[in-house]
């Protein structure tokens, strides 16, 4: 009898095994079937796990939560907010269903010799090539486009003059682009040239999750070559000028610092309510004592930042506290933690700062005005005062006989501040 228990352990623990390498396979194969998308010239990458967001507090305020191809949404997104786009409405009228609630693997890229501001991106998700290929259709004649069809190698492209270029074939992944850098993603999924560029595959080894960690949910790497590096000094050049010579000191330490960097990457891995969310930066520099500056430059913003009250309130205190900054020769690392629930909180209370205020409620007919009291020494049929002689109004005085009505005052106008009445709420 123990003989047969031990087999029967032993195979139990063989197919857990093996289920969990079959899971893992299948999950490391479909974000490398997005990644195959990215050309060998690319200096940005970033790739999402969108269905691991969901499943996390951090993501659910901008993905929607869990529900996958099911879910409350109506439309598998497991959330009845709908993603609204300028212009446009919501996704689910034009559609027929949310496809940024459906993604599972997203690959952001930029080109390095292309124009500034030109990526590309590819993705996979729950969604058939007929469902997407409508909705992207449909947007584009929304928009007053013409779009038209034409294929390159096994892909259809779905194109307009005007407008972005949308490419799909049978097996994925689906590419969104404009130009010969939607061209460059084709050929580079139908002639697979093998890995990443060297540069941006070290450096996702170096941000892989650690043993306890959670699976990197977000992974952004960039090469900084001398050409990039020169146009972001003229990009900063051109946004810090007019400065004076008081700030130039701080602008030349600016400049020390984003210039001595050769590559950079950073990870964050979230997993579901009561985890920990782990944020990692991984910097590669021209020279050890260029990465020894960066590192003092990141202690000084990060002091500065922890002291500021409205950072706190947001929620992002915890990973300003816990944050380490090491440097081993030309190589800096930076990590942070802080509990999943807190971030998700954070990343809410963000959007809903970054969100637009909405209008105050007009005043019914009903009520009251609000007047400004008389002062003791112009008697009742003074002119209105306030009761400390400073002549502001008091909010919440009524009229006397033949007082003016003084219009409502809204929160701005009290010197309540979005942090005020973020600090009540949350």
């Amino acid at each position: 009898m123990q003989a047969r228990r031990q087999y029967a352990l032993f195979f139990v623990l063989v197919g857990g095994i093996v289920a969990a390498g079959y899971w893992v396979g299948r999950r490391q194969k479909a974000e490398r079937s997005v990644l195959s998308a990215v050309p060998a010239d690319a200096w940005f990458v970033a790739t999402i796990d969108a269905a691991a967001l969901r499943a996390s507090p951090v993501g659910q305020p901008l993905l929607g939560g869990v529900g996958g191809a099911g879910g409350t949404g109506g439309d598998g997104s497991g959330s009845s907010a709908a993603t609204i786009i300028p212009g446009l409405g919501p996704l689910t009228e034009a559609c027929g269903f949310d496809p940024i609630r459906r993604l599972n693997h997203i690959v952001v890229c930029s080109p390095e010799g292309g124009e500034p501001g030109e990526f590309g991106v590819a993705f996979d998700g729950q969604f058939t090539r007929e469902e997407l290929t409508h909705c992207a259709d449909t947007i584009a004649r929304v928009r007053g486009g013409a779009p038209a069809t034409v294929t390159r190698g096994a892909f259809v492209i779905l194109e307009d003059a005007a407008h972005t270029r949308f490419a799909y074939r049978q097996d994925g992944p689906f590419l969104i682009g404009r130009g010969a850098w939607l061209d460059a993603m084709i050929d580079a999924v139908e002639h697979p040239a093998g890995a990443l560029r060297p540069e941006h595959e070290e450096l996702r080894r170096a941000l892989a999750s650690k043993p306890g960690e959670a699976e990197r949910a977000i992974v952004v790497t960039a090469m900084l070559p001398k050409g990039i590096r020169e146009r972001l000094r003229s990009e900063l050049d051109t946004e810090l000028g007019g400065r004076d010579a008081e700030h130039e000191g701080d602008r030349e330490r600016t400049y020390a610092s984003v210039l001595a960097v050769a590559s950079a990457g950073l990870a964050l891995g979230a997993k579901g309510p009561g985890s920990t969310t782990d944020v990692a930066l991984e910097l590669r520099c021209d020279s050890a004592e260029a990465c020894a500056g960066v590192k003092r430059f990141i202690e000084r913003t990060r002091l500065g930042f922890s002291r500021n009250l409205g950072l706190r309130l947001v929620g992002v205190g915890p990973l300003l506290d816990s944050l380490s900054v090491s440097v081993e020769g030309a190589s800096l690392t930076a990590t942070a933690h802080a509990p999943t629930d807190d971030v998700g909180r954070a990343v809410k209370r963000l959007l809903d700062f970054e969100a637009p205020r909405r209008p105050l409620p007009a005043a019914s007919a009903s009520e009251e005005p609000v007047v400004a009291a008389s002062s003791p020494a112009a008697g009742s049929g003074g002119a209105a005062g306030s009761a400390n002689g400073s002549g502001t109004p008091l909010a919440g005085v009524k009229a006397g006989p033949g007082a003016p009505p003084q219009p409502r005052q809204p929160p701005e106008a009290t010197g309540a501040t979005l942090f005020d009445s973020g600090a009540s709420k949350y």
